[in-house]
């Protein structure tokens, strides 16, 4: 294959993991789909970190699993509880019987943000409040 010229080639960076702390975040992207294991329906959620002192703060990743016909009663009742954390921290709308996916992007809130790793390398992720 010839030379393909590339302009900038290099000069791409990678994104930062930021401090733990509570931080404004906005949700970016929601993506419908199931877990990895094929085995519950889940909203893949990117978020960005709207007020950091981080130059370029990496995107959070969450997963918001449903539960399926497998889940036993404490697993049920701990997804339930994290979705319902999650929609009430970004302020989105929903009723007893469900939400709508497409009315979390663009949602904002501010939450604490703790640093993880995923495969060996660094990243953050959400730690969501108590239910009140």
């Amino acid at each position: 294959m010839p030379f393909i010229e590339v302009k900038g080639l290099g000069d791409e960076y990678e994104d930062e993991v930021v401090p733990e702390g509570s931080y404004d975040l906005r949700i970016t992207d929601a993506t419908d789909g199931r877990n990895k294991a094929d085995t519950s329906d889940q909203i893949r959620i990117i978020l960005s970190i709207e007020n950091s002192e981080v130059s370029n703060p990496g995107a959070v990743f969450h997963y918001l699993t449903f539960p399926n016909e497998g889940d036993d009663a404490e697993q049920r009742r701990g997804k339930m509880r994290n979705i319902t954390r999650f929609l009430k921290i970004f302020s989105v709308p929903f009723e007893k019987n469900g939400v709508n996916s497409e009315d979390i992007v663009g949602a904002t809130g501010s939450c604490l943000v703790v640093m993880d790793e995923f495969e060996g390398i660094p990243n953050n992720k959400l730690r969501l409040p108590r239910v009140e």
